[in-house]
């Protein structure tokens, strides 16, 4: 099999090739610009090779932080990969409201496909009845720390909202960053008002909009969201120039020791591999929110990626060939091994695999869970996100009044 990787294709170019015959099919991916994403594609895409050698793949390589625009590019175009990553809720809805979206459901009939998926996360690709794009992983969001750099300086991980404010301060007066932060691609800050609303009025609140109910609303906890982040940012508990940070800049100053905690998914495991020697990564849960309405033990949670095939497509059975086996068990085992993140395939995420953090996570935290509230960002539709990542970064740097900010969300979400 040739494995042609296009890492540095330009979107037009792509768009002038031609479409791709029997045997051969595009495949992008947002597995760029981090290690161990590399590692795992790398791996994926080579036992594929060896196991399908009449199937050729012009393979597109982007970072997450460019990925969505390159798609929503290429599906504006008519010229869509044949099978990508994609996301779960209303950017994939999106493509589905096009009737780009190839439907999965006879093939996951098959063969036990279907069911080798957990049911939640099958639901979360699942519009209308129909399973349109294929979980991948499923990622949680928890507050790390360095175990080694706490115990020096006689810090205690906080389970109230008062505590963490309160540790805050002093890591502040000890010359640390309190909270990590590169915001410059929008989505890191989002867990900070999605927990904070979470813990205010209770999970499924974005659901609620998404799914057309009359009576969804942010109500008056939205604002006081958006007010208690702007708080944070007001007292300098982030970097300066935070909003102008990558994700990856806000990882290098939590792993090097010059911020004390970073609120981040469970994919920090793996960002956290090159971490100097010494640093032993540790974890809490968001902390409890005094007076707050939502159950204080839900965890925000969902599927992270997915994979997707184009109904354009003239070569769907190597499409769905692929597809499966890039969700096979002993792929998806190899992907929790590398990147150390809980993936949706039944049975792959193993204590061995995932190591004792991520296996904690899922055992202590998720497991105890009341609710799993899928990402914000990823349930609403295209057009609401952007209105939250905006007002959101506008909250955070002070030009958006919070109060502002969860009327214009809240618009946004009524009007999708």
């Amino acid at each position: 099999m040739t494995l042609k990787s296009l890492y540095g294709a330009s979107l037009l170019a792509l768009a002038l090739a031609l479409p791709a015959q029997a045997g051969e099919l595009t495949f992008w991916h947002a597995y760029a610009g981090q290690q161990d994403k590399v590692d795992f594609i790398n791996f994926a895409l080579d036992e594929f090779a060896k196991a399908h050698p009449d199937i050729t793949l012009d393979v597109v390589a982007s970072e997450q932080s460019s990925y969505k625009t390159k798609l929503n590019t290429a599906m504006a175009s008519g010229n869509p990969p044949d099978v990508f990553y994609t996301l779960p809720g209303g950017f994939l809805g999106a493509f589905v409201d096009g009737g780009q979206m190839y439907a999965l459901d006879e093939d996951l009939a098959k063969d036990g496909w279907g069911d080798s998926f957990l049911e939640s996360a099958l639901a979360q690709t699942t519009i209308d009845g129909h399973t349109y794009a294929v979980p991948v992983d499923v990622d949680s969001v928890v507050f790390w720390y360095d175990k080694a750099l706490f115990a020096e300086m006689g810090w205690t991980p906080p389970t109230t909202w008062e505590e963490l404010t309160a540790l805050a301060e002093e890591t502040k007066a000890a010359g640390v960053i309190p909270f990590s932060l590169g915001n410059k691609d929008s989505w890191p800050a989002t867990f900070w008002f999605q927990y904070m609303e979470m813990r205010l009025k209770g999970s499924g609140v974005v659901s609620a909009f998404v799914n057309g109910d009359a009576d969804a609303t942010l109500g008056e906890e939205g604002t006081t969201a958006f007010q208690n982040v702007a708080d944070l940012a007001a007292k300098d508990y982030f970097p300066i120039g935070f909003n102008g940070l990558s994700d990856q800049e806000a990882n290098m100053l939590f792993l090097n020791g010059q911020a004390a905690m970073l609120l981040n998914g469970t994919w920090q495991i793996g960002a956290s591999a090159d971490a100097p020697e010494g640093f032993d990564l540790g974890y809490f849960a968001f902390p409890s929110v005094a007076g707050g309405n939502g159950d204080q033990t839900d965890v925000l949670a969902g599927v992270a990626a997915a994979f997707g095939i184009s109904d354009k497509t003239e070569n769907k059975a190597d499409a769905v060939t692929l597809v499966k086996f890039l969700t096979s068990e002993a792929v998806m085992k190899k992907y929790v091994e590398l990147r150390k993140t809980m993936v949706t395939v039944k049975g792959a995420t193993t204590e061995q695999d995932a190591g004792p953090v991520l296996y904690g996570i899922a055992n202590d935290l998720m497991s105890a869970a009341g609710h799993l509230d899928p990402f914000y960002d990823t349930a609403m539709p295209p057009a609401a996100t952007n209105t939250y990542y905006q007002v959101l970064q506008g909250v955070l740097e002070g030009s958006v009044a919070p109060a502002d900010a969860a009327q214009q969300l809240e618009a946004a979400l009524k009007a999708n």
